[in-house]
C-alpha cells in the first residue's frame, strides 16, 4: 500500500513540475517566470519528496528527506525574493501590459 501511495504522489509530482515547465515557456517576463519556478519548486518538489517519504525503507532514511523537504521550503522562498529583488535593483522593469492577449468581446 506504501508503494502505491508514493508511486501515485511521484506521479502527481512528475506531473505538476511538468506543467510547471510547459508553463516557464509560455510566461511573458522575468517575474512571472521567478513565480512559476517557485510554484514548481515547492509544490511539484514537495510532492516528490513526499512520495520518497513513503518510499524510503527506514527512519534514518525518511529523517534525511524531511530535512531536505525542510530546507527546500525554507531556502526556495527566500532564493525567489532575492533573486526578484536584484532584478529590481539592477532595472529590470515589471511589465504593465499584461493584457495583450486580451480579445475584447464588445462587452468590456
Amino acid at each position: 500500500m506504501m508503494t502505491l501511495i508514493g508511486g501515485g504522489l511521484l506521479c502527481i509530482g512528475a506531473c505538476v513540475v511538468l506543467s510547471g515547465a510547459v508553463g516557464l515557456l509560455r510566461l511573458p517576463d522575468f517575474f512571472c517566470r521567478l513565480h512559476g519556478a517557485g510554484v514548481i519548486d515547492t509544490l511539484g518538489a514537495g510532492l516528490v519528496i513526499l512520495a520518497m517519504l513513503f518510499l524510503s525503507g527506514s527512519i534514518i532514511i525518511a529523517f534525511k528527506v524531511v530535512m531536505i523537504g525542510v530546507l527546500l521550503f525554507i531556502l526556495s522562498p527566500v532564493t525567489s525574493h532575492a533573486l526578484a529583488r536584484a532584478a529590481l535593483q539592477s532595472g529590470l522593469t515589471v511589465r504593465a501590459d499584461r493584457t495583450e492577449n486580451r480579445q475584447t468581446t464588445g462587452r468590456d
